[in-house]
């Protein structure tokens, strides 16, 4: 058998299907990266907001009320 015959009957297969990767998944669902990033902020804005209004201090405590 000659070499690039020998590669056929080898043991070892090679994984030949296709890995797939972020941009293939946003791709296929038809999304992109700006509406990604929009909603991102979005929400991260909402979440600074309600955590700065949770955490604000009594005016009460600070007034002497």
């Amino acid at each position: 058998m000659s070499k690039n015959v020998n590669l056929y009957y080898n043991n070892e297969r090679n994984d030949l299907r296709k890995r797939t990767n972020l941009n293939d998944v946003m791709f296929f669902n038809q999304l992109s990266i700006q509406a990604c990033m929009v909603i991102l902020c979005v929400f991260a804005v909402v979440l600074f907001s309600v955590l700065s209004i949770a955490t604000a201090p009594n005016p009460s405590v600070l007034f002497g009320i």
